[in-house]
């Protein structure tokens, strides 16, 4: 028989020929066969957004295939660079089968790379990406000095944000330029932006409320707030109430909007559906964190050439990219069938 006795580490044995020597070499033994199935169990490197376990059923042969290779994969937690851009305004685009599409307009400013943090130095991983250009004469001497450790300081960035990446692949050295064509033609987007203020507005066109009867002896109180709240108990009004008050001004973010085309002389992305935000304002752009589309038939390229998106950024052209001339568009991939054309009717 083994007792533990007041220090957790200490077996004395009673009872039993084995030896105290023995016994903690035993001992010993046992906790270390514990520790390694413990360990074993441990998946070291797994990431978020991966299968920890084999692959055992699917209804597709290319998962097994993928399973098995050693090729990278990209999956929804993987992040990379984004862009900054300036909302000009909105126009139509029509594809090649006729189809209008109410596109927004971004313009790509001077996106210049300053500085990568890794998580050795900083604690976590980013990219910060300075945008547009401000006078010289209005940046004071601390930030300027700071742009000038990164020699941007004789055109000083309007804007400066940092993006969050998950590899170091995904880091563009400092000093690169991020243009149009780092987005794909046919891949969504997250644009983030500050919404239009609206000022101090009602309930109804804040909270979009109904309101009270337009008639049947409504005096006045039309377009009022109604009850905000119960009797004596509990006697208050509870906190985060829909009431009137202060309307926009907030950051705002649209998801899976898609590039319907990318206009690389100019570094002009269109984008379609609405962006928050006023006209001249600056918005952040990301790759889609739901539905990308990455490896797929939707994007320019097709489904073989880009499981991957463009690491750390596309290969630019000399004389194409930000070249500022027209003729240099790309269109997204269109369907193979017409949309225009009714569907046939089962029989």
């Amino acid at each position: 028989e083994a007792v533990r006795m007041q220090d957790p580490n200490i077996i004395h044995m009673i009872n039993s020929d084995m030896s105290q020597e023995d016994a903690d070499k035993m001992f010993r033994e046992m906790l270390a066969e514990l520790e390694a199935e413990e360990e074993r169990k441990k998946y070291k490197d797994w990431k978020p957004g991966e299968r920890k376990r084999p692959l055992v059923m699917s209804y597709r042969l290319e998962d097994f295939e993928e399973e098995y290779s050693d090729e990278r994969r990209w999956t929804l937690r993987d992040k990379r660079c984004g862009a900054l851009g300036i909302k000009m305004g909105m126009m139509p685009i029509w594809d090649e089968w006729g189809e209008r599409h109410p596109c927004t307009v971004l313009f790509l400013d001077s996106n210049v790379v300053l500085q990568n943090k890794t998580i050795e130095k900083h604690g976590y991983s980013a990219v910060q990406l300075g945008a547009g250009e401000r006078k010289r004469k209005n940046v004071n001497r601390s930030l300027l000095e700071f742009y000038r450790r990164h020699g941007v300081d004789e055109h000083p960035p309007y804007l400066v944000r940092e993006f969050r990446v998950t590899t170091e692949d995904a880091m563009p050295p400092p000093g690169s330029r991020i243009h149009a064509r780092h987005f794909i033609p046919g891949q969504q987007v997250d644009v983030a932006g500050i919404s239009k203020g609206k000022g101090f507005q009602g309930g109804m066109k804040r909270w979009g409320f109904g309101g009270m009867p337009a008639t049947h002896g409504t005096s006045r109180s039309h377009r009022a707030l109604g009850s905000t709240g119960q009797c004596q108990d509990p006697g208050r009004v509870f906190k985060g109430k829909k009431m009137a008050g202060r309307m926009g001004n907030d950051r705002v973010t649209v998801q899976n909007l898609r590039v319907v085309k990318v206009d690389r002389g100019r570094n002009l992305l269109y984008v379609r559906g609405a962006v928050p935000g006023q006209k001249g304002n600056f918005v952040e752009i990301r790759d889609a964190v739901k539905r990308p589309l990455f490896g797929t038939d939707m994007l320019e390229g097709g489904a073989e050439a880009t499981k991957i998106p463009p690491l750390p950024t596309f290969e630019y052209e000399e004389g194409v990219d930000g070249c500022g001339e027209p003729g240099h568009e790309i269109m997204m991939p269109t369907g193979k069938m017409d949309p225009f054309e009714p569907e046939e009717e089962a029989a």
